[in-house]
């Protein structure tokens, strides 16, 4: 991997901040070897809580268009409350998920503040349990989160909500409008995290309409010099949609490949990068 070396300067300084999307979680297997779904395979599956075939083929529709939030909504409308939640429960608080090598190669980067929109909780299982520094664990609506980010503390936050609040999770569209206007503070400390970090963009397709918002926001007040970086498969984007995301969003593509297993080794590269450059230069005490 060609890591621009300023990157490999921030993460090692601890100045990074690792921003974990779906692709993360899709690369834990459980006893079988299975994997979690893919966002359009939890779909898919989900749309069989809508009983009426009518409704469920319009659905479907909305799922082939790419309308993803809309489609959810309509699922969360069209289907009984009680199912859905259990379909959530079962789909996210699944334990037989084990870490990946990728989360391992995350944990080791040891970036002090990880930001993800996954719900389940197959990483932060991995840092709790890892048996070094400690970790918090804080949804979006936590009320200490703007003091623990002023701390040394690890911290985990769950910008969507976490399997275990299933009513503040922020999954459709209607939950999104919610979540902004309940808990504006959270957006104006995630406006701020990215102001003063520079952050990696993991396993994410870049749709989270919140966060594109926050980043352009970001982009316009603060100067382009220092990008923010998102790791992509190579050739899996036009380079109209790269230009676009630097141009709107200050964030620069950095490939890996030619497979997705590929990204494991690429981290584990930063990985290794990164605790050298700490090693030649300790952090005070």
């Amino acid at each position: 991997m060609d890591w621009p070396e300023a990157l490999i300067s921030e993460v090692a300084r601890r100045r990074c901040v690792l921003f974990l999307g779906a692709g993360v979680s899709a690369s834990a297997v459980d006893q079988d070897g299975k994997r979690p779904k893919s966002w359009v395979q939890f779909l898919l599956d989900a749309c069989t809580l809508v009983k009426d075939a009518e409704k469920q083929t319009k659905i479907k529709s909305l799922i082939d268009e790419r309308r993803y939030l809309l489609a959810l909504e309509a699922i969360a409308i069209e289907s009984d409350a009680g199912d859905y939640q259990q379909f959530l429960s079962r789909e996210f608080n699944n334990p037989n998920f084990s870490p990946s090598k990728l989360h391992e190669a995350i944990l080791g980067i040891d970036s002090r503040i990880v930001i993800t929109t996954n719900f389940d909780k197959i990483y932060e299982r991995l840092c709790l349990g890892s048996g070094s520094e400690g970790y918090k664990v804080l949804p979006y609506y936590s009320d200490s989160l703007g003091d623990e980010l002023r701390s040394d503390t690890r911290i985990i936050i769950k910008a969507h909500g976490t399997i275990d609040d299933v009513k503040k999770m922020v999954f459709t569209k209607s939950e999104y409008h919610e979540a902004k206007k309940n808990h504006p503070d959270f957006y104006t400390m995630l406006r701020a995290i990215f102001l003063t970090n520079t952050a990696i963009f993991l396993g994410c397709s870049l749709d989270d309409p919140d966060l594109l918002l926050t980043l352009e926001d970001v982009r316009i007040t603060a100067s382009g010099t220092r990008p923010h970086y998102i790791l992509v498969l190579n050739g899996a984007n036009s380079s109209w949609e790269l230009r676009d995301w630097q141009k709107s969003y200050n964030i620069k593509a950095i490939e890996y490949g030619p497979a997705y297993d590929d990204l494991t080794t690429a981290l584990q590269d930063l990985r290794n990068r990164v605790a050298t450059l700490r090693s030649s230069k300790p952090e005070p005490t």
